[in-house]
């Protein structure tokens, strides 16, 4: 089974290899991926979570604060950035998320949905602590409209799609250096 990135989280995973360099990482962690959501903005995942009073600017901080290193990585060595497990995780939660709402490509809301679920990023830890989880975000996106109504479809098992979701994110990032590809 083939599952899309949409064009704003193709944007939203290369920025967050541009926040792992930034931040002094060679692994393109969950948190990273948030990072990259926030420096989007654009999307209707930073409007659900402003929706819910999250400050975005004080979320970028406090992932900021825990997640940097002292030096940043060179641009010379953004060949060597990968992605990692958790990253992977978090991708595959948000293709699980389009495909219980029937869709095959994965919008940022998907990703924000993932991610309140996730139990290894200090973003989801923080979002927690604000009292923002999944049913909170599942219903504000409900009431909005942003998802569909269910469809009663039969879903793969997550298991199922993290090989695949793992192999589309290696190729994104590979087709980001590439000298063909313009990514900013």
């Amino acid at each position: 089974m083939e599952i899309k990135f949409s064009t704003d989280l193709q944007t939203i995973l290369c920025y967050a290899r541009d926040e792992a360099m930034r931040t002094g990482s060679y692994g393109v962690g969950a948190d990273h991926l948030v990072l990259g959501l926030l420096r989007h903005r654009d999307n209707e995942a930073c409007r659900i979570l402003t929706a819910c009073g999250i400050d975005l600017d004080a979320l970028k901080e406090a992932v900021d604060a825990r997640v940097m290193d002292e030096r940043p990585v060179p641009w010379q060595d953004q060949a060597l950035i990968r992605p990692t497990r958790g990253a992977a995780a978090l991708v595959g939660g948000a293709a699980y998320e389009a495909l219980k709402q029937g869709g095959h490509e994965i919008f940022p809301t998907h990703l924000l949905l993932a991610l309140v679920r996730h139990e290894k990023s200090i973003a989801a830890e923080l979002l927690r602590s604000r009292q923002l989880d999944y049913d909170r975000v599942f219903a504000l996106m409900r009431e909005r409209q942003v998802i569909p109504e269910p469809t009663g479809m039969a879903l793969p098992r997550v298991e199922e799609l993290l090989g695949p979701l793992g192999e589309q994110l290696t190729r994104l990032y590979a087709e980001a250096r590439s000298e063909t590809t313009f990514f900013s």
